[in-house]
């Protein structure tokens, strides 16, 4: 009974690797089509992570095997952290490292993981000494890893702290959220991996397999679409103390020749550029165009008529989606959504509602 379960959790997670890495190397959004290397950077590796625990099957083949289940605790300790740090920088710090580092990254990992490999085939043998000294070298090489995939998260969590979120045109968007719900995720894992090599044991490899399996169906389900619509109940409110704040604040510091210099030049970006079918069009984006600064920017923005950057956006977004709607109704809503600038049709609807128009289903029965 023990090995039937061993071999069940294990089977269901590398036939769930495998599926996720299929998934991560095939599936290709058509509305995302022009795009697709910009939206999913890190999707080959994501992919090659998944992949590799076909490796896993030396284990699977042979539970009863202690240098098996070594081999296999050994490669998740090995090639998981770096696996993972090459994705997040590649998600969230794309014009930095190289491709020669990643590659260094792996050399050490290869080459005590070929040592093990030779051991499960009996090629060589271990005198206790040098079992030991292999299973410290491998800790050791973990312990790096460890150390950069924390400073990694530190990264990303700075990084994430110095975003407003609200400066955007969709508050849900993928990449400006994302990092605050996964910048833990790396170092989770490892220690987990972790946990399960220093004990190198049955069951708890046993246990290791069913939370990686859960972990992995997660991160495909939430990365299947960057858009993918989640509800941030804390960062609604914060995002309405902030319309407040800036409508409080927003009083007449600008005389009103520079009110309608900066109102004509904003109208200009929006009626003539037609800025706002920028994918993630930002505050800062709008400040770099007008040449002035955020108060300013705010409170042109409130004069015009607008609650926020975000209300103006949208306004402008929903009008010309409804446009697209009338003008090519066999279209598809994810079709519309994207090349309107919205983030999903799920934001588009949700853009509608707030601008207290019909939904855009209605527009296209109309």
């Amino acid at each position: 009974m023990q090995i039937q379960l061993f071999f069940a959790a294990n089977i269901v997670f590398i036939t769930v690797s495998l599926f996720g890495a299929i998934i991560k190397w095939c599936y290709r959004p058509k509305a995302y089509n022009e795009h697709f290397e910009r939206l999913f950077p890190a999707q080959f590796f994501v992919g090659l992570l998944f992949f590799m625990q076909i490796f896993e099957l030396i284990y699977l083949f042979e539970l009863e095997n202690v240098k098996a289940l070594r081999f296999a605790n050994a490669f998740s300790l090995l090639f998981t952290p770096p696996l993972m740090l090459v994705i997040c920088r590649k998600v969230f710090f794309p014009k930095k490292g190289s491709t020669n580092v990643e590659k260094i990254l792996f050399l050490p990992s290869l080459l005590v993981l070929v040592i093990f490999f030779l051991r499960v085939t009996n090629s060589i043998t271990f005198t206790p000494q040098g079992r030991i000294a292999v299973i410290i070298l491998t800790f050791l090489i973990f312990l790096v890893f460890f150390a950069l995939t924390i400073q990694m998260a530190v990264r990303i969590k700075r990084v994430s702290r110095g975003v407003d979120e609200f400066e955007y045109a969709d508050v849900k968007d993928f990449y400006r959220s994302f990092p605050n719900y996964v910048f833990r995720l790396p170092t989770l894992l490892c220690i987990i991996l972790a946990v399960n090599y220093l004990c190198d044991d049955p069951w708890v490899k046993f246990s290791t397999d069913i939370i990686l399996t859960i972990i992995t169906v997660l991160f495909v389900v939430f990365t299947l679409d960057p858009w993918h619509e989640i509800e941030f109940i804390k960062e609604k409110r914060v995002y309405n103390d902030v319309v407040e704040s800036v409508a409080a604040k927003s009083k007449h510091r600008l005389s009103d020749s520079r009110y309608e210099q900066l109102r004509d030049n904003l109208l200009k970006l929006f009626n003539e550029k037609e800025i706002f079918l920028t994918p993630h069009l930002s505050l800062e984006v709008l400040l770099k165009e007008l040449s002035t600064n955020r108060n300013y920017l705010c409170e042109t923005i409130a004069r015009s008529g607008y609650k926020s950057f975000y209300d103006m956006v949208n306004s402008y977004r929903v009008k010309y989606a409804i446009r697209l709607i009338k003008e090519e109704p066999n279209s598809k809503m994810l079709d519309i959504a994207f090349r309107s600038g919205f983030a999903s049709p799920a934001s588009m609807n949700k853009a509608f509602v707030q601008q207290g128009v019909p939904a855009p289903s209605q527009h296209r029965e109309q």
